[in-house]
């Protein structure tokens, strides 16, 4: 009976520890997920009264640091994870993928050319645009996300964070050709 029970607790201390390493073949999944979230809930906090369910929001896709008329997969679905939060929390989003009225490039997503976004925002009652870039680091992928004002273009809200570079992170970041 005493062996079983210490067997019994070399086992769950032993799965305990397994929990606790690091597994070569995480993704990273949850974690850029739920960062993007809470860069949403930041930058909606930091707007303050600027933003209002009231008025809509127009998003672009996130530009490589590097080249802002280039962006990737990730630019793209960070963008997107982006406006899903702000959907959840009540805020209209202006889908600009289905808008002929932006610059939409199928290999680097939709940029909103400066020319045109007080136009669009008229258009479509926006008075924010969701920008952002990112840059790539050894072990990181550095973001800043902003809203931006579109009758003034300032920025009301800022949000810097990093997502691991991890096997899938590098798969997003790859340049369609």
């Amino acid at each position: 009976m005493r062996m079983n029970f210490r067997w019994a607790c070399f086992m769950v201390i032993g799965t305990l520890l397994s929990a606790c390493m690091n597994d070569p073949y995480d993704t990273g999944i949850d974690a850029i997920i739920s960062t993007n979230r809470a860069a949403a809930n930041n930058l909606i906090r930091m707007a303050g009264p600027e933003i209002s369910p009231s008025n809509n929001i127009i998003a672009a896709s996130f530009a490589s640091i590097d080249d802002l008329s280039q962006s990737s997969t990730f630019g793209r679905v960070a963008s997107q994870q982006l406006t899903s939060q702000f959907t959840a929390a009540g805020y209209s989003v202006v889908e600009m993928l289905l808008r002929n009225s932006v610059y939409i490039n199928e290999s680097q997503g939709e940029f909103l050319l400066s020319r045109a976004v007080n136009d669009i925002s008229a258009q479509h009652n926006a008075h924010l645009v969701l920008v952002g870039t990112y840059a790539v680091g050894e072990n990181n992928v550095f973001v800043t996300a902003k809203l931006v004002r579109t009758a003034d273009s300032v920025v009301i809200a800022a949000h810097d964070y990093a997502l691991p570079y991890t096997r899938d992170m590098r798969i997003l970041l790859r340049q369609w050709q």
